[in-house]
């Protein structure tokens, strides 16, 4: 159901109102679906280049909604829009999984690819291995999908300087 009532042409439409706010130069337009049955909150995140923009990580996704935002180049600085955040929802009834979506938009696509890189694993898995993400998506591709203990992440970007990234997080057979 995440296109039911034009939500997933909203969510869209509300990050290219932020890219035309902040105006030209590197940026990564990411989009983010809940289909875990649950809401999601947000948990941390880390910026190895770049920064979030002026609007903060939405900080609760609803079950069937989308969470939008921008994150940006940091001005003056060579260096393009690569991060990660990560998401905590439940797995079950009780057991709660931090779903870790990451992004590498490089400022120049020329010499280097947009790629995108995902991981579910236990909650505050991700605090401590921030280096082996970063070496996993450098060496990453377009798409990626992570099925850990029944929690799903997929995620997929575009090309240009400022893709889309859209993620979804849900559950096994859901």
């Amino acid at each position: 159901m995440k296109n039911a009532d034009k939500k997933d042409f909203n969510a869209r439409s509300y990050v290219e109102e932020l890219k035309k706010q902040y105006g030209d130069g590197v940026s990564t337009l990411c989009l983010v679906y809940n289909a875990t049955g649950d809401t999601i909150r947000y948990a941390y995140k880390n910026d190895w280049f770049g920064h979030i923009g002026k609007v903060p990580y939405p900080p609760l996704i609803a079950n069937g909604q989308w969470g939008a935002f921008l994150h940006v180049k940091t001005a003056g600085e060579s260096s393009g829009s690569d991060a990660a955040i990560v998401y905590r929802g439940l797995k079950n009834v009780s057991d709660e999984c931090d779903c870790m979506l990451s992004w590498r938009n490089p400022s120049d696509s020329t010499s280097s690819a947009n790629t995108v890189y995902t991981e579910t694993r236990e909650p505050d898995h991700f605090l401590t291995y921030w280096d082996y993400i970063h070496g996993k998506l450098e060496e990453s591709e377009a798409y990626s999908k992570d099925t850990w203990d029944g929690c799903v992440s997929i995620i997929s970007t575009g090309i240009d300087t400022s893709p889309v990234v859209e993620a979804i997080l849900t559950i096994e057979n859901a």
